[in-house]
């Protein structure tokens, strides 16, 4: 057996020095958001229906966006390290694959989020000044 071999695997493993290309990372990636991302669905869902239970005209509270942008952060954290392994597997060098997938991420899921909100805020107003005006002509 060659222990200097793997003391060497050990200590590449404990420094993150991955194999190239990292697939392994790819998987750890995608792995993180999609763990990450099935919360932030259910949560998203479980906020929505609550609200049309409610029929309450405000957007979310504070701590339900906070429910909702802590998910939406590990599947961010997770898009991130797939995109940078893959830039790092077609053949970009390390730094400038992770300084681009930082970036690119970091700006598409701050448009993400944004819109998110936008969309929750302007839908559930919607929809119930639809229900509202509905109710009324029923009357």
């Amino acid at each position: 057996m060659d222990w200097s071999n793997n003391l060497q695997q050990l200590q590449d493993f404990v420094l993150f020095k991955f194999p190239d290309p990292p697939y392994f990372l790819l998987l750890i990636g995608l792995l993180i958001s999609l763990l990450c991302g099935l919360p932030f669905a259910i949560t998203l869902q479980k906020r929505v229906q609550d609200w049309i239970e409610n029929h309450s005209p405000t957007t979310l509270p504070r701590w339900a966006k906070l429910q909702l942008l802590f998910p939406f952060i590990g599947t961010a954290i997770g898009i991130s390290i797939a995109f940078a392994s893959m830039l790092e597997i077609f053949g970009l060098p390390t730094l400038p694959s992770y300084l681009i997938s930082l970036l690119t991420t970091t700006l598409v899921a701050l448009w993400a989020w944004s819109e998110i909100g936008n969309l929750l805020g302007r839908r559930l107003l919607r929809s119930y000044l639809a229900q509202s005006a509905k109710l009324s002509h029923q009357r």
